[in-house]
Parts: C-alpha cells; structure tokens; sequence
C-alpha cells in the first residue's frame, strides 16, 4: 500500500429516532425504527476539489458499507449510500434500521472517479496492526438517541483494499511513520565495537496504541503509527533485563539505513536462566470436563479452556485445564524478573472475529478470551475433576487474547502469577488454572500438555532472575 496521506476525522453521526406509533395505521407489535445518517467532514478546500466538481450540488462520492446483525445475517450487502454537500461536509441520505444491535462489517468511501479513496482495515489484514480498532466492530441503534462511534480507515491511494471493516462512526486517516533501527548487545572496548543482536521491540503511545515486532540482527526498517510526539520503547531479549527507552518523533524521522537509531541491551543486564519443560512423567496438569464432572482427565493430551458443542448430546461441553511448575530447582535466594509460559498447539481451534472487537478484557465489557488464574487449593493429576477442581483467585490473572498467528505457538508472560503485584495477597501456590473469561461463550483455546506425544509442544516456561 502507497504511503498514506495525512490524518483526516470522519464524522459519522449515527441518530436513533423513535418509530411514532399510530392506534390507526400500526399494528401493536410492529418493531421501532431509527435512522441512521453518515455524515463524512470535508477536508481542505485543496484536496476536496479532488475528483468533485466545486459548482456542482451533488457530488458524486459515495459510501460502501456492508451491515449485518449480530449472527452473522445480512442486513445490507455492498450497499452503495450517495454523498451530498452540506456546507463543509458529506451527508448522505438516511437508512432506517429496526433499533437494535447490528455490525458494519465494510465500509469503504468512493470517489466521482469510481476509486475507493478511503477504507476501514479489517483485523487480521497486513496493516490493521496501525488501527488501535481494528475491524469489525458492533454498533447499536437505540430509539430516541444518538450513537457515536470512531473507528479509523487508511487512504488507498490508487490501490483497492480487499477486505475492510467498520465498526464505528466517525474516522481518522492514519499517516505512519517510518524509520531504521539496530540492536547491539554492550561489551568492553576490547572487543568488537557493535556486537548485533535479534531482540523483540515493543512500542506504544501515550494514547494506548501498541505494537511488537521482532528485530533481526542487522539493520531494520520498522513501521510504526505516526501522530504521536513521544513513543515508548522497550527492547526484550532473552536472558536479559528489558531495556525501556523513550524517543521524540523527529529523532525516529532522522534515522536513515546508513544511520540508524542504536538500541543498547548492556552486558549488565544479562540474567540466569532455568527453563522447565517436563514430559508425561514429571509433568503435572490435567483437564476437566462439565460433561463428566465425576471423570479425571489427567493423562488428556491437551490443554485446554474450550465451550464447544457436542452434536450428538445437543449441549455445550465447558472444558478446563490446570498446570503446576516444581520451581524447587531455582535458588532460594534468586530473585525472580521474568517467567514466561510458552504454549504450542497443533491445530487451532476456529473462533468468530467479532469476539474480538475490544482489545481490554479489564475495562470493557463485550471482550472474550481466557484467563489463567492461580490456584489456591491442593490437587492430584490423576484424582481432580470438575466436580472437585480446586478454587483459584482473579488477583493478579493473566489474559489470554484471541490470536490469528503465523506460528503454532504463543509467549505468555506470567510473572505475575509466581511473583504477585498484589503483595498484600498472602494465598498459597498451587500451579494455574486455564478458563474462559469473562463467561463460557468464546470457544476457547486448545494448547498440548506434557503428555503430548511431540516433547517440543509440551508447556515450557523460562525463568529469568539473578542472585543477590
């Protein structure tokens, strides 16, 4: 995709009106309607003029949208709305829709030329990782109000996204930012003057934008979301203490391939590591099951948190998991910086995207994914089931997010759950729990055990300390 051009608000404001019922002409079941307007602002006089003619009263722009209702079923399938000049801005006409709850699943402007000039990057879509919104999205008519939704599209230039969504009413055009990094690794002068090194570089805004990628061992380029004056850097490798760093946005413009922005990771910081990764004999984990709450499950070859159905039974059978680590082999007097869990999966299991539409399972409701909670009661591989599963606390729980990757596994850091931010929580450790969060409605997550037959996809964990 060219480069994008600068960042533009679309207003589109969204009223919900009330559907008057007449004791003569309406029936007393009939549903209420609202009406849904698109209102696009204009930008400058320069750039609007592009592909409109400035005397006409009706410019030839147009919206395609696609909308649903939440299951899936089409309410408006690649709808072409008219734009019209109101002032400053596009109006377009307006849609009455039964109040209720619907998800615009594709929205796209068109210019006079018939050229898709903007359009909303849907998730899982090579550049949705600049959106902190990525699309779809669900939106909801209330009569009587006005709904208000901002979600952000990209300028295609001359090239047609394939897919876009869109899942709020009002949008910003994003410009990125571009520049070229390198990661060495600190040693005495006596050796060589810049040792490179792979390491993973995380960076996030002010405004709660993040985005993690991974630097190889030369120099890279990196694309990252502009608009920001400060970004936030924390530089990861394994076996050393995370180096956080912050740099102003014309410091990250000034970089070029010949010279570019030196990330440091001092031998200082070099940590101790232990990994563990036991098999069928040493391991301990298990799964239950609601639909044998009586059975154990402790030799079952993955684990698991899953909601799935059971066709022939015509219910929904709630499956979840428990793990325990033997951290004897660390040193009594080490201090723990890191422990991170890596789970391997052969097969993923399906999941419908519009569980995804928030991105923070702790401040938003319409969220679902799984947790791992720390288990505070005794268990036995081979004797726990569901109807005797041990209890677990939500204090300092890690969350799992729904993921599209392109490898069969996943870094979860759980450090939290074996040194606890909550200090004032004096609970025992008994292992974790994995569990669907917030209700047993996602269809969950399905990562080997350590009785898996293949020993690399068994779950690892590695800690990182250093000793006083």
């Amino acid at each position: 995709m060219k480069t994008l051009v600068r960042l533009l608000l679309f207003a589109l404001v969204i009223p919900s009106l009330v559907y008057l019922y007449s004791c003569e002409n309406k029936g007393a079941g009939q549903d209420e309607k609202g009406s849904v307007e698109f209102s696009v602002a204009l930008p400058d006089k320069g750039d609007s003029k592009s592909g409109t003619e400035a005397d006409s009263t009706v410019i030839s722009w147009h919206i395609l949208i696609s909308v649903e209702d939440p299951v899936g079923n089409t309410v408006m399938s690649d709808s072409l709305i008219p734009l019209y000049t109101f002032g400053s801005s596009f109006v377009s006409e307006n849609i009455k829709f039964n109040a209720g709850e619907y998800k615009l699943v594709k929205f796209m402007v068109i210019n006079s030329a018939g050229a898709v000039v903007y359009a909303a990057p849907v998730m899982g879509s090579p550049m949705a990782y600049l959106s902190t919104r990525p699309l779809p999205f669900h939106f909801n008519i209330f009569p009587g109000q006005i709904t208000k939704v901002v979600p952000e599209v990209l300028a295609v230039a001359d090239s047609t996204p394939d897919q876009f969504g869109y899942a709020a009413f009002g949008i910003s055009v994003i410009k990125p930012l571009v520049f070229w990094a390198v990661c060495y690794l600190e040693y005495p002068v006596s050796t060589t003057p810049l040792l490179l090194t792979d390491a993973r570089l995380s960076i996030s805004t002010p405004n709660g934008w993040f985005y993690s990628t991974r630097l190889a061992a030369a120099v890279n380029q990196v694309t990252i979301r502009g608009g920001s004056d400060v970004y936030n850097f924390v530089v990861e490798k394994d076996g050393y203490q995370p180096q956080k760093m912050q740099f102003k946005q014309e410091t990250l413009k000034a970089t070029t391939k010949e010279n570019p922005l030196a990330l440091k990771i001092p031998s200082s910081s070099q940590y101790k590591v232990i990994v563990l990764q036991p098999g069928p004999e040493k391991g301990k984990d298990a799964m239950i099951s609601n639909l044998e709450p009586d059975k154990n499950f402790g030799a079952h070859k993955y684990f698991e948190a899953t909601f799935l159905s059971e066709p022939v039974l015509t219910v929904m059978r709630s499956n979840r998991s428990l793990i325990f680590f033997n951290l004897d082999t660390i040193p009594k007097s080490a201090i723990i910086k890191k422990v991170i869990l890596t789970l391997s999966y052969d097969l993923p299991i399906p999941f419908d995207s519009t569980f995804m539409v928030n991105t923070n399972p702790a401040t938003t409701a319409n969220w679902y994914g799984a947790v791992l909670q720390q288990v505070v009661e005794p268990w036995e591989e081979d004797k726990v089931t569901w109807s005797t599963q041990p209890k677990t606390i939500e204090a300092n729980q890690v969350y799992i997010m729904p993921f599209i990757r392109n490898v069969n596994f996943i870094d979860i850091d759980i450090t939290r759950l074996i040194v606890p931010v909550a200090v004032d929580i004096a609970v025992p450790n008994h292992g974790m729990m994995l569990r669907l969060w917030p209700t047993e409605k996602f269809p969950g997550f399905r990562f080997a055990s350590s009785d898996y037959p293949e020993p690399k996809m068994r779950p690892r964990v590695t800690i990182y300390f250093t000793l006083p």
